[in-house]
């Protein structure tokens, strides 16, 4: 691909489930067969396809839907993602039909620190009339520092969560 000149890089591996995923046999396929990297999921339950008894949080989650492909692979998603797991689980426990529920996703970018501006892109996700997973995608383009605010009160509140303080 050659050289590449950058002032800031981010610089990822290959993204995959982890092993523990493949070890036991948890791997969606394509078309083809062959092994996507991640966990076969039911769309809106996240179970594995294979075991209802098995659930799936995080960057491991395979293909959503054919629209938007995958959730983002973000702390804000697996932790409304281990909320709503959690509460299927209650449900199976107390004898109750599980009650199909999304997550949405939200994600502020800082662009300017002096002063300070903000952009964000907020998904929100919802089940047609056919059952798939669709995304709606809101963009905040226009820099402002009235999102500053939102973000920094966004931050606390998935520290809380995070974290408990």
């Amino acid at each position: 691909a050659g050289d590449f000149r950058f002032d800031e890089a981010i610089l990822m591996p290959p993204h995959q489930a982890a092993d523990m995923v493949w070890h036991a046999g948890l791997i969606g396929q394509d078309a083809a067969g062959k092994p996507t990297g991640w966990a076969d999921i039911h769309p809106h339950l996240f179970h594995a396809n294979t075991d209802d008894r098995v659930y799936f949080v995080g960057d491991l989650m395979g293909m959503i839907s054919d629209q938007f492909g995958h959730y983002p692979k973000s702390g804000h998603v697996a932790n409304y993602i281990g909320r709503i797991v959690a509460k299927y689980i209650a449900q199976r426990v107390a004898g109750q039909e599980v009650t199909p529920l999304l997550p949405d996703n939200l994600c502020y970018m800082m662009v300017n620190t002096e002063p300070q501006e903000e952009i964000s892109v907020k998904f929100t996700y919802e089940l047609d009339a056919s059952g798939k997973v669709i995304q709606t995608q809101t963009d905040m383009d226009v820099r402002t520092a009235d999102l500053v605010p939102e973000d920094f009160a966004w931050a606390r509140s998935k520290f809380s969560d995070f974290l408990g303080i």
